[in-house]
């Protein structure tokens, strides 16, 4: 099992973070409206579990292509097909989408706060210190070592 470092009011702090970067997203979408294909910016997913649902946030350049299915009644009916995380070829004439450093960040999210595990806190430590910086802003679920443990170099005697 891996563990998670909750981190309060996580949510609201990520969703700040990713405001801009979702609106250059959407400028560069206009930009390949013709040519069938969508850059979602996030993907979240929800699944039940034992304790109930989780949402998880994936924060990435995922590609959709767009098909047209038809119509019902008045509206438009689409099917999104999903077409990987690398830029298609059919677009290799449009400028690169927009890069965003917390590409391959995914956390748990859990109300107001957000789950990350310990891989992703060291590899975006420097996006979450501040929250994590502030007195008991962040709380370690039980499967979780303390701060000060993490940042413990082994003695010698205990490398053997």
């Amino acid at each position: 099992m891996k563990r998670l470092i909750r981190i309060k009011n996580g949510v609201s702090y990520l969703n700040k973070a990713l405001e801009e970067y979702i609106r250059l997203l959407y400028k560069y979408n206009s930009v390949i409206r013709g040519t069938g294909y969508y850059l979602k910016p996030v993907h979240l997913v929800t699944k039940r579990t034992a304790d109930g649902k989780k949402t998880y946030m994936y924060i990435g350049r995922y590609w959709w292509r767009i098909e047209y299915v038809g119509k019902r009644g008045k509206t438009s009916r689409i099917k999104w097909i999903y077409a990987g995380r690398e830029k298609p070829r059919e677009l290799r004439e449009y400028p690169d989408p927009p890069k965003h450093p917390l590409v391959g960040l995914t956390v748990i999210i859990d109300g107001d706060d957000i789950l990350v595990d310990e891989k992703s806190l060291k590899k975006y430590y420097w996006f979450f210190e501040p929250l994590l910086d502030k007195k008991h802003n962040h709380n370690k679920t039980e499967n979780t070592p303390t701060r000060s443990k993490e940042r413990e170099e082994p003695s010698p005697q205990q490398s053997t």
